[in-house]
């Protein structure tokens, strides 16, 4: 393989890896087959910025999207994820890749670990937090429920553990839900902000050095072009010229 071949082989190559790497993502042309999304199909593609890998739209679709994806409203994160880019004129399809942080598998620590940070910030304001500690609290939380989602497979206890968690607590089902939603809606978004943050930041050092890459292949695939175009030339006009000599 030639050097010229070998640059034109690696620029078409990294143009596929990025193809494969956005299929799965809502895209312009694809948005009508996602559901809820394709209902608004023709709106989203009016607006470019959804489409936009540009630093401005782009970062500010990693923090929205990360914290969004920390928030416990499992279930909707994609519908969300596309108001919250029109209104702030981000980028569509990081804001729902953000949305895989959380999964079946990771969703339950996740949130867990984002109860316990509320939690916290609500015992650091002042606000009382049943048991010794927090942690102590959040343990209970996180064993009891544990207990209740095993009753969906298992044996039915999850009323048996619910009650049990409002006994040893001293609260109703009800405060425990409220408490357990607010703290991990705060603890989630601060958990999500820094996720963004440190996203943010490997995405920029990616993109410059990919940015830089790409523009290097891209100045040598043209080069390779015009060589071509120019071999081709005299080609042409060495053709033109041999009947004449002859």
């Amino acid at each position: 393989m030639t050097a010229d071949e070998k640059h034109r082989h690696e620029y078409f190559k990294r143009i596929r890896r990025a193809k494969r790497w956005l299929r799965p993502l809502p895209r312009r042309a694809t948005i009508h087959r996602y559901p809820v999304l394709g209902w608004f199909a023709g709106a989203a593609r009016k607006r470019s910025y959804l489409w936009s890998f540009r630093r401005e739209d782009v970062v500010p679709a990693i923090y929205i999207g990360c914290i969004l994806s920390m928030l416990p409203i499992y279930g909707i994160q994609v519908p969300t994820a596309f108001l919250l880019a029109i209104v702030f004129r981000s980028n569509l399809m990081v804001m729902v890749a953000t949305q895989f942080v959380t999964n079946p598998i990771t969703a339950g620590p996740l949130y867990l670990a984002g109860c316990y940070v509320g939690l916290l910030v609500f015992s650091m304001f002042g606000f009382e937090i049943p048991g010794d500690s927090v942690y102590d609290f959040a343990v209970l939380i996180a064993h009891n429920l544990k207990d209740a989602f095993l009753s969906i497979v298992g044996p039915s206890t999850m009323n048996n553990s619910m009650e049990t968690l409002a006994d040893e607590t001293g609260m109703t089902l009800p405060e425990i839900v409220g408490l357990g939603f607010k703290a991990t809606f705060v603890g989630g978004a601060i958990i999500g902000y820094f996720i963004g943050f440190f996203l943010s930041l490997a995405y920029q050092f990616t993109a410059r050095r990919a940015s830089a890459k790409m523009f290097d292949l891209r100045t040598q695939y043209h080069k390779v072009r015009l060589r071509e175009a120019e071999a081709l030339k005299n080609a042409k006009n060495l053709k033109n010229i041999q009947p004449k000599n002859s």
